[in-house]
């Protein structure tokens, strides 16, 4: 059974990676004779006609891929991948026909409440933070709904430069999809290596200058199964209190490693949201006021600033994992502050001004 898990997940990674590989190059041809580009404008941070079709290659690949590899064991999958074409063809319209945030947000309802509804992937306990652990059946589903919806336009806002939703979604591919290979949940396992198998297929296009964007399709797709494996994955993490400790990557504070591996488009989207609403604005209305828009004002690439980001994220991995002893009431707070500490850090800092040098030096020409 091992052997034969084993081979699935190789499997599910390069089937998935061939297929995007084959799938793109075709997806930029259609775009260029169809005119299908990501329109350019002042918070947008490229230039030239692009476009922003990757995520039909990432949800085919995908689709293929864990239909031919998936073991089926978890009831909810069905409704899973029911939801996630949903969304993805919200996400395909929008990238095709620009749609209103409002009716984007609709469609991710729907999907999510697919998901946490019939599928009952939800979170059942708050795990100690505010005092509180179990919830009632209402504040679950809602909880649980706020929350995929909340993770879904997470990935949507950070899809802004060369790398960054990619790089972030290996990262969550491999933390959750290791985690869940270790344990015995090998359905979401072999979800984990289809994503990231078809993510480093889209990077290879994605290189500065890019040849094509992820969208929102890719981005709405990437965001509910990354939503998905985070509920489940805390839920599941908390089933080893009964088992022994010598397990690999124990994890004793779920939700605070999951908040970790999701920490910069969480609290990307969160500080976006605030000063949204402060200013009385919708919070879904677009902006460039996120991480990586000032870090690319700071003068760093596209592949830099994903670099610094993507770094910033392994470190609270890390991080929380070494001090996950604390537990996820106490340890959730400390993550948020540090974050805080170094998004203020990062629109305080100003490179220093360059100075004019001038030739002080007079120069006597004589007749």
């Amino acid at each position: 059974m091992l052997e034969s898990v084993e081979f699935k997940i190789i499997g599910a990674t390069i089937l998935s990676f061939l297929l995007s590989v084959a799938i793109i190059p075709s997806l930029i041809n259609i775009a260029e004779i169809r005119h299908l580009y990501d329109a350019t404008n002042e918070r947008k941070s490229h230039t030239g006609s692009i476009p922003n079709l990757a995520g039909i290659a990432i949800f085919g690949s995908f689709v293929i891929s864990f239909c031919l590899f998936g073991l089926f064991n978890e009831t909810e999958i069905q409704y899973l991948l029911g939801a996630l074409c949903f969304v993805f063809m919200i996400g395909a319209k929008d990238d095709i026909v620009e749609l209103t945030p409002y009716k984007k947000f609709i469609g991710q309802f729907i999907a999510a409440s697919v998901v946490v509804y019939l599928g009952d992937v939800r979170l059942t306990s708050f795990y100690g933070i505010l005092g509180i652990t179990i919830i009632p059946f209402y504040v679950s589903y809602a909880f649980s709904i706020i929350t995929i919806v909340f993770i879904i336009n997470a990935f949507n806002l950070i899809d802004g430069v060369n790398w960054l939703a990619g790089g972030i979604s290996l990262v969550v591919s491999l933390s959750f999809g290791s985690w869940f290979y270790l344990h015995g949940y090998y359905d979401y396992a072999i979800m984990a290596a289809c994503i990231f198998g078809a993510i480093i297929a889209f990077l290879k296009f994605n290189y500065s200058p890019a040849k094509i964007f992820l969208g929102d399709s890719g981005s709405l797709s990437l965001g509910l199964l990354t939503a998905t494996m985070a509920i489940e994955f805390i839920e599941l993490s908390a089933l080893q209190v009964h088992t022994s400790k010598n397990i690999l990557f124990y994890i004793t504070s779920g939700p605070a490693m999951a908040i970790a591996i999701l920490i910069i488009p969480i609290f990307d989207t969160l500080r976006v949201f605030t000063l949204r609403i402060l200013k009385r604005k919708s919070p879904f209305s677009p902006d460039r006021n996120h991480h990586h828009h000032r870090l690319l004002d700071l003068g760093f690439s596209h592949e830099q600033t994903s670099a610094i980001l993507v770094s910033t994220n392994l470190v609270f991995i890390f991080l929380t994992y070494q001090l996950q002893f604390l537990r996820s009431a106490y340890l959730i707070p400390i993550i948020f502050i540090f974050a805080f500490i170094i998004s203020v850090s990062l629109f305080r800092f100003k490179l220093p001004e360059k100075k004019d040098i001038t030739d002080n030096h007079t120069i006597s020409i004589e007749n």
